[in-house]
């Protein structure tokens, strides 16, 4: 498919997409034929470029009333949306949501329904507690917003001083030392699919992100077989407890001293940031079977094909070594200007070739310190290394862009030092990450045969 000539508006049915962020998701949409008309609060350069492009204001009575002038539309959210029930119920008032409504947005993020829901299963949600609670000194704890968003307002709470007091808006999670985790998943009406497992990038400093700052992430699918089934199991339950349509990810901590035990940290019903690498690896639009999955509900139907036939295309990959995908989001280490960028290096010839960077800010545009710059993308090119080579393509870039769009700050790092900061070097680690192991056949135990 020429991604091109995809944005031309000639004929093809529009998919409306709103959320903080749309540039991958609306990727998505071309990759399964539709023309993505995006919401979003950056409108970056490359988004521009192939999508129908509402700029997403605070005020949301200006974009709302926009698209209510655009005739009835399927859509879907991205991150962000989930914390605003309310409009949701506004946009469902003209157009047709093809994903979760308020309601199983209501179980899925609730961190009590969760560890109820999941008490007896092999994968448990991290046992919480209200705010205000007195919790055992011994165990660190986390105070977490009930409307957060990419890691966003997540702190210790013997970080927060003694005398103030804790607001119904947050609740505590037992923090869970380990390896930060996202398995992706699609439920139909009759099954779930687990398509992929990826690290996730968690405060990370060679991309400026502060502490628990969601900052990326690398595939490491297929999954490793002795956890394969506890996901399958976690991702039915979790469908079914929450009434959750189409794609939706799980957010896990591995613990490798705990012979590498997974407990659930929380639930994103909707297209997730890491999407669309496993859309990459696999190529496979991922988008096209999410809307299959939600007209499988409409249908009331026993009709199991679908599912059928994406899980026999996901293990066609298990047979032979897929390249590994990674990608950075860099955060301004200050307040900057974008300067003109020139492209992102993707071959619009070919709807699955992987880009350098996305989400490109337009020249002039102010980023304020802390705010995302740009995202980039790292490939693995060796089947038997590819997780090693990824991460070394994606410091090489990251070094690259870092000094594009701050030339005073990508001076002090070097490729060598970004690469030791994407990989944990940790002992405990060598257990579960395949690039951590120096050959094809030390991993082979861990991996899907």
């Amino acid at each position: 498919m020429n991604l091109q000539t995809s944005c031309e508006f000639s004929g093809k049915q529009r998919l409306l997409i709103v959320g903080a962020s749309t540039r991958a998701a609306a990727f998505s949409a071309l990759r399964a034929g539709w023309q993505p008309v995006c919401v979003d609060q950056y409108a970056d350069q490359d988004l521009r470029e192939i999508a129908e492009v509402i700029p997403k204001t605070a005020n949301s009575t200006h974009w709302i009333e926009t698209v209510h002038q655009s005739p009835a539309l399927d859509w879907i959210y991205t991150g962000g949306m989930e914390n605003h029930p309310e409009l949701i119920e506004q946009i469902n008032q003209k157009h047709r949501l093809r994903g979760c409504d308020p309601e199983s947005l209501r179980r899925a993020r609730d961190p009590f329904l969760l560890e109820r829901l999941l008490k007896d299963e092999p994968i448990q949600a991290l046992p919480c507690l209200p705010a205000g609670s007195v919790p055992d000194e011994n165990t660190q704890w986390l105070c977490k917003p009930r409307q957060g968003a990419g890691g966003m307002g997540i702190r210790f709470l013997d970080s927060i001083a003694p005398d103030v007091e804790l607001n119904q808006d947050c609740y505590l999670q037992r923090y869970q030392p380990g390896i930060p985790v996202s398995a992706l998943y699609i439920a139909f009406r009759q099954t779930t699919v687990l398509i992929g497992v990826c690290q996730q990038f968690i405060g990370n400093a060679a991309l400026n992100a502060d502490a628990f700052q969601f900052c990326g992430g690398i595939t490491v699918s297929p999954a490793f077989s002795h956890l394969r089934g506890p996901l399958e199991a976690l991702g039915q339950s979790v469908a079914d407890g929450c009434q959750i349509r189409g794609l939706f990810g799980c957010d896990l901590i591995l613990d490798p001293t705990q012979q590498n035990r997974l407990w659930l940290n929380e639930v994103n019903p909707r297209y997730t940031a890491l999407t669309e690498l496993l859309e990459l690896q696999h190529q496979t639009p991922l988008l096209d079977w999410h809307l299959t999955a939600c007209r499988s509900f409409e249908e009331h139907s026993v009709n199991q094909t679908p599912a059928r036939a994406l899980k026999y295309f996901l293990s066609k990959g298990k047979k032979q070594p897929i390249p590994h995908i990674s990608k950075g989001i860099l955060y301004a280490s200050r307040d900057l200007v974008s300067p003109q960028t020139n492209g992102n290096g993707a071959d619009f010839q070919n709807a699955y070739q992987i880009p350098e960077c996305g989400d490109i800010p337009c020249a002039g545009a102010v980023i304020p310190a802390g705010s995302p710059v740009c995202t980039i993308f790292g490939t693995g090119f060796d089947t038997v290394e590819s997780y090693e080579s990824s991460l070394n393509s994606l410091a090489d870039r990251i070094i690259r862009y870092e000094r594009h769009f701050e030339p005073e700050v990508g001076q002090t790092k070097t490729a060598s030092n970004v690469f030791g900061m994407l990989q944990s070097i940790k002992k405990s680690e060598n257990q579960i990450f395949p690039g951590f192991f120096s050959s094809w056949n030390e991993m082979g135990s861990f991996l899907e045969d």
